[in-house]
């Protein structure tokens, strides 16, 4: 009888202990479910990808998996090449004129020419005009082009006032890729992300740890900032958490030294799973409305399929990480993270309302859907009220 009192307790002891394990995992197998669901109930933003084609799919599968895309025209070196991609971009956003938009850019051939910056003013208001929702320039400036003396020339730069000024005055906001990751002023074996590892290893010519006569990680990230400063009415996106991907303190300090800055997390996420996770979630919380979702994603003619396959892996693994807490993993990330495990406000800003805030006028089917105060004047060289 003493047996089976015992047997009797033991039972009712494991199942005190065993029925609120079991509650709290329904409980968290509910939680992440409502996360998995939301995915798909949310209307969505990748505002950083490269759309090099006429292939509908992927405006197929982007429209299924619930994203919007911001198609961004890039590079610096020729015309001909940002004339293919706008063709790329305008053809798109004709069949889809609510599910994409585009960013447009401007060549530096011949910048030192007396008529280059009117010239790239007259084609940049052309591209308004044609619907793109604002301007994009790329890295080579402050890495790749260099006067007739042999000066690198970086965005701060005289030779730029004009076209910044105008792009002040047109109420249209800016992205810029300056710079690139502090792990590219690394050795390999201190860069903190293997995919940076990976490519700087097999494309020596663009570590710059190994080319100390190219402009610093700081002396570009200053030519940037001087330009905050200087237009305080220029709505600055940062791509790729702008270049300040390596510490969120850091980013924090220009973000609240900048109110017209924001950060989008084209092809850097990884970078935030290799801090600490509460310091990223702080930050997170504090700048929500100033971070856009963002991955990258570049598609042309040869490889849509691929790219359709890699933009499922990448969507989802970032909402799960941004979503959940779950313990997940990365090829890019040595060990294992968790998630940041975001309620439901913040991730409809960081997926979708940052994106419409940061870039109005965007995926709308009218061209004057957003229409600034004013238009420039060559002669003038201000903008004029309509």
């Amino acid at each position: 009888m003493t047996n089976r009192n015992n047997s009797f307790q033991v039972r009712n002891r494991f199942r005190s202990v065993l029925i609120p394990v079991l509650i709290l995992a329904l409980l968290v197998s509910s939680c992440t479910g409502n996360k998995a669901e939301l995915y798909h109930r949310m209307a969505k933003i990748d505002a950083h990808v490269h759309i090099r084609t006429t292939d509908t799919a992927i405006m197929e599968y982007a429209a299924s998996e619930g994203f919007k895309l911001l198609t961004i025209n890039t590079r610096s070196n020729s015309q001909v090449y940002i004339d293919s991609q706008k063709e790329y971009a305008m053809k798109m956003q004709s069949l889809y004129p609510n599910e994409i938009s585009w960013l447009a850019t401007f060549s530096m051939e011949n910048f030192e020419e007396a008529s280059w910056a009117d010239g790239v003013i007259r084609k940049l208001q052309k591209d308004l005009d044609q619907g793109a929702v604002g301007f994009k320039i790329w890295k080579d400036i402050g890495m790749t082009f260099q006067d007739s003396l042999g000066r690198f020339v970086l965005l701060d730069d005289p030779l730029f006032e004009p076209v910044l000024v105008f792009m002040e005055a047109s109420g249209f906001p800016l992205l810029t890729h300056i710079g690139e990751p502090l792990n590219c002023w690394l050795p390999i074996d201190s860069m903190t992300v293997n995919g940076d590892k990976s490519y700087f290893a097999n494309h020596p010519e663009y570590h710059m740890y190994l080319h100390p006569d190219y402009p610093s990680h700081e002396s570009l990230m200053q030519s940037r900032d001087q330009v905050l400063a200087r237009y305080p009415g220029l709505k600055m996106i940062g791509a790729h958490l702008g270049s300040l991907e390596w510490d969120v303190g850091v980013l924090a300090e220009r973000l609240d030294h900048y109110p017209n800055f924001a950060v989008d997390l084209a092809a850097r996420v990884c970078h935030l799973q290799v801090q600490e996770r509460a310091k990223v979630r702080d930050f997170i919380l504090k700048y929500q409305d100033r971070i856009l979702y963002a991955t990258d994603l570049g598609v042309s003619e040869e490889n849509v399929n691929d790219r359709i396959k890699w933009a499922e892996n990448e969507w989802r693994s970032d909402w799960r990480y941004f979503a959940t807490d779950s313990l997940m993993s990365s090829r890019n990330v040595e060990g294992e993270f968790m998630g940041l495990d975001l309620d439901e406000e913040v991730l409809r800003k960081i997926f979708n309302s940052n994106a419409l805030h940061w870039y109005p006028g965007a995926f709308s089917d009218e061209l004057d859907s957003y229409i600034p105060w004013c238009r420039w004047s060559l002669e003038e060289k201000r903008c004029m009220a309509f």
